[in-house]
């Protein structure tokens, strides 16, 4: 089984990618997801969470945390991102870990983590894909796509190691600036070099 670490900075079109691989018929998963699944849904992880934040207003108006307002103060507050983080990751890693062990009979698995390389959750790959746009575009793309402002946009942007550090540490660079064909003509000689 080849396990496949696809990664990108935020609005570079990771989830394109994903839907291609997915499409081919490899099983993928999407660390965001199970972020989102454990804030949701792990009371464990909620009341930690809610511990870190006790002073801010976190909560939907129906109790539930809010990652949007979770999002506001820790994209702008690198301290509270790093504890934030510190209770997420383990139980990610876990789930990503599970995957692996529930697939281990198909030829690629691949593993969409956004923070990749920030984590050092590389070394859990035996190859890693980096889905790289301009910054332009990934900020009109965040700005359009989930109402940021410019300046929340940016922060989230300014919060990930840079695509070009990440260029050097990737072990295959897929480009998505232009349009949808030659996106999966990218991906398709990536699958192809690997012997899928």
């Amino acid at each position: 089984m080849l396990r496949i670490g696809l990664t990108g900075n935020i609005a570079s079109g990771k989830s394109i990618v994903e839907s291609y691989f997915e499409k081919k018929g490899i099983p993928v998963i999407n660390a965001d997801d199970v972020c989102h699944e454990l804030i949701d849904n792990d009371t464990n992880v909620i009341a930690e969470i809610e511990k870190i934040f006790k002073d801010e207003d976190v909560h939907n108006e129906n109790g539930t945390l809010s990652r949007f307002k979770i999002g506001q103060i820790v994209f702008s507050n690198p301290e509270k991102l790093e504890e934030l983080e510190h209770i997420l990751h383990p139980p990610i890693e876990q789930k990503i870990k599970d995957f692996f062990e529930k697939n281990q009979d198909k030829d690629i698995v691949v593993a969409s983590v956004p923070l990749l390389f920030e984590t050092g959750m590389q070394n859990m790959f035996d190859t890693t894909v980096l889905v790289c746009a301009d910054k332009k575009i990934r900020l009109q793309r965040l700005m359009n796509r989930n109402g940021y402002s410019l300046e929340h946009a940016m922060n989230r942007i300014n919060s990930q190691v840079s695509q070009e550090e990440k260029r050097y540490m990737s072990d295959y660079i897929i480009e998505n600036n232009n349009d949808l064909i030659e996106l999966e003509r990218q991906i398709n000689k990536i699958i192809e070099r690997l012997g899928a």
